[in-house]
C-alpha cells in the first residue's frame, strides 16, 4: 500500500506463521531485506482491533464464546447447519448447494446478499475494523 498519493514509497504486510509467542517474528524486526533491488527495513506492527465474526452464528460483534444463538449457521448459505454438512444438507432440501446468502446482509435489509459471510465482496466483511459502521447497520429499536 503507498504511504501517500504522491509517495514513492509503500507499505506490506507479511504474515509470518509462528509460535504464539512469537519468538521467530521479533527476530525479524529491524532487520533489512532486499526487494527489487532496494532495501526495505522490516517493522513490527500495531494490531488492528476489529470486530470479531462468529464462528457459530456468523455474525459480527461478538465471539463464539459468547454467542447466544441456539444453534450454528453455515457460512455459506446461512441456514442452521455446518459448512461440513453443505453440500449434504442443501443437495438434500433441494435447494441450489452453490448458491450463497450472506446472513449480515440479510439481517441488516441489505438488497444484495448473494455472497457468503465470510466473502470479501461483502459490506460487513469489509468493514469489519471499523465498529461504528457495525453497529449503525444495527441500530437500537
Amino acid at each position: 500500500m503507498r504511504t501517500s498519493a504522491h509517495s514513492d514509497t509503500c507499505v506490506a504486510w507479511v504474515d509470518i506463521c509462528d509460535s504464539t509467542a512469537g519468538t521467530s517474528a521479533r527476530s525479524y524486526i529491524g532487520k533489512t531485506i532486499v526487494i527489487g533491488g532496494r532495501n526495505c527495513q522490516i517493522r513490527g506492527a500495531a494490531p488492528r482491533p476489529g470486530s470479531a465474526l462468529c464462528t457459530r452464528c456468523m455474525r459480527w460483534g461478538h465471539h463464539s464464546s459468547v454467542c447466544r444463538s441456539k444453534g450454528i449457521r453455515c457460512p455459506l448459505c446461512g441456514l442452521p447447519h455446518s459448512e461440513a454438512a453443505h453440500q449434504e444438507y442443501c443437495a438434500h432440501s433441494k435447494r441450489d448447494p452453490d448458491a450463497r446468502s450472506c446472513v449480515n446482509c440479510s439481517a441488516a435489509g441489505k438488497t444484495k446478499r448473494d455472497h457468503s459471510a465470510t466473502d470479501t465482496s461483502c459490506p460487513f466483511w469489509q468493514n469489519r475494523f471499523d465498529r461504528d459502521w457495525l453497529r449503525r447497520q444495527f441500530p437500537k429499536k
